[in-house]
């Protein structure tokens, strides 16, 4: 399953082996729930926008040491599923926001979500969170300090990242101006720094392209112009989350073509540089679609697409990091 030691933290391990009846997988998100239990989802099919594609889910007990097998939460007849993004809120909730393409591509998607009273066992009807086609998630939403809920989102038709903030737990929402940029940004991921500013760093188009990034001064109402950074992008997502030391993590692809290398990095700046950057994968192939979190003991929980033929879940903390 892993390796560990007295100074530092490291497991990997794939969540299933390949499954032949949906080939192809990809954009993971995951959670840790009020039991302990960690759920990964993502979506599958014979391919990606295929009319099979379905979201899936497996959990990884807190007493235990191997992932059950995946399940189909969430499968609309002959249309497909993408981008899944599951949300534990302190109430003990499970959220899982997702979008479901009506049209000829993910343009043609209405926002929605369903909630879980028991842990993702079973789940709601679905909720159309937003009919209006074209916006989309990717990354997990941010409960910030005041309470408010940050929904990360983008518009697949601009190519302009914007959020959706609640301060009555769904209940109503308040979207903000989309970021404009040139080339577009999308796929937002968000983090509150310690004077209560937010920062969100996003993919940007394009091959060869840089990730790019904006602050909010007014808990997300409004947002600096975008910047790239000196991070690369090679149009691919990236997830970042902010530690109990107030390090920041980032899991991206450290390259400006393809989607290997697969890294992260450390920031003990608040995102203004990074210099500690550690490979996961660099092999050929395609790994991608990072999707971070913090669990409750403080190990930081990544999983990400392996070669679209499975999902991988690696656990690690700071020190691993940081050591030689």
């Amino acid at each position: 399953m892993g390796v560990a030691s007295n100074m530092a933290t490291f497991r990997s391990e794939l969540i299933f082996a390949p499954q032949p009846d949906r080939p192809s997988c990809h954009a993971s998100t995951i959670a840790e729930l009020s039991n302990g239990d960690l759920l990964c989802a993502w979506y599958a099919g014979q391919r990606e926008a295929a009319p099979d594609v379905a979201i899936l889910a497996a959990r990884l007990p807190a007493s235990g040491d191997s992932w059950t097998a995946p399940q189909v939460i969430v499968d609309t007849p002959n249309q497909p599923e993408g981008n899944p993004v599951l949300f534990q809120t302190p109430d003990g909730r499970l959220w899982l926001f997702y979008v479901t393409i009506e049209g000829r591509g993910w343009q043609d998607c209405p926002l929605k979500l369903r909630t879980s009273e028991d842990g993702g066992n079973t789940w709601s009807p679905e909720r159309i969170l937003r009919a209006e086609h074209g916006w989309m998630t990717r990354n997990k939403p941010l409960v910030l300090d005041n309470g408010d809920w940050v929904l990360p989102l983008y518009d697949e038709r601009t190519w302009a990242s914007l959020f959706g903030i609640s301060s009555d737990a769904s209940a109503s929402w308040q979207f903000t101006e989309p970021l404009a940029s040139q080339p577009g940004n999308i796929q937002p991921s968000v983090v509150q720094l310690g004077d209560g500013s937010l920062l969100a760093l996003m993919r940007t188009g394009g091959q060869g392209g840089y990730l790019w990034q904006s602050r909010s001064l007014d808990l997300g109402r409004t947002w600096e112009e975008p910047t790239p950074t000196e991070l690369p992008n090679p149009n691919a997502a990236a997830d970042m989350v902010r530690l109990r030391s107030g390090s920041l993590v980032l899991a991206f692809n450290n390259t400006r073509v393809g989607r290997t290398p697969l890294s992260v990095a450390l920031s003990r700046d608040e995102g203004r540089t990074w210099p500690i950057i550690r490979d996961l994968e660099t092999g050929p192939g395609e790994y991608s679609y990072p999707a971070l979190i913090v669990a409750s003991d403080g190990l930081v929980h990544l999983t990400y697409t392996y070669r679209r033929e499975s999902i991988k879940h690696v656990a690690f903390d700071e020190a691993w990091l940081t050591e030689r």
